[in-house]
């Protein structure tokens, strides 16, 4: 009889440890899945911020005043105003 007890803790030891192998193991995998979503991210992420900086640039460009002062002139026909084209006015807090 306690033979039979002794090969049966040894067969729940055998299978319980079997049992955490296949766990980690299926864990270790998760874990290379999700380093290897992050990896992806992060490279979209670089190339989402280049693209940023790319488009931050040509709108800095396009806003320039010189930009917008040759436009007004040549698209719109637009002059600089004179003196008596202009008023000064004083807002009260």
């Amino acid at each position: 009889m306690k033979r039979l007890y002794e090969g049966f803790f040894s067969v729940i030891c055998l299978s319980f440890s079997l049992l955490l192998l296949v766990l980690l193991l299926l864990t270790r995998i998760d874990i290379a899945a999700e380093k290897d979503r992050q990896d992806k991210l992060l490279r979209e992420l670089g190339s989402i911020s280049d693209e940023n900086e790319l488009l931050r640039t040509r709108v800095e460009a396009q806003l320039s005043l010189g930009e917008i002062e040759r436009r007004a002139r040549e698209e719109l026909g637009m002059l600089p105003c004179t003196a008596g084209q202009m008023e000064l006015l004083v807002l009260d807090d």
